[in-house]
């Protein structure tokens, strides 16, 4: 089965990019902005496909594959996204690392540090 994927990663400064970079041009991988892929018929044997759960399947299969050439360090982050195998909807789940604080936090104007009193004209 071909599939098409978006893989966002962030490595910082000693990230193996050489090992990423290696596994994004055997699948034909397209550069779409810093730190952003996009492989549009990445192969997923049917040998790996379960009846359930077939999206946790594919996305350990997509792991699996990329920790074959890459050594993922504490602090690397590897997001993938993808149309679902199970019901055709936008998936996206980290494959290595976690989610953190988003850099913009605090910019937009907000009304913290409001206080509604109640008070009588």
């Amino acid at each position: 089965m071909k599939k098409a994927i978006w893989i966002s990663f962030d490595f910082g400064m000693k990230g193996d990019y050489e090992g990423l970079y290696k596994w994004l041009d055997e699948n034909g991988a397209e550069e779409r902005g810093y730190g952003l892929a996009l492989i549009k018929g990445i192969d997923f044997p049917k040998k790996y496909i379960p009846n359930a759960k077939q999206d946790l399947a594919f996305k350990k299969y997509i792991r699996n594959e990329i920790a074959k050439t890459t050594e993922i360090g504490k602090s690397d982050r590897i997001y993938m996204i993808w149309k679902s195998i199970e019901n055709s909807k936008l998936r996206g789940g980290f494959i290595f690392g976690r989610s953190k604080a988003a850099p913009w936090i605090g910019y937009a104007d907000t009304d913290e540090g409001i206080t509604d009193f109640d008070l009588e004209d």
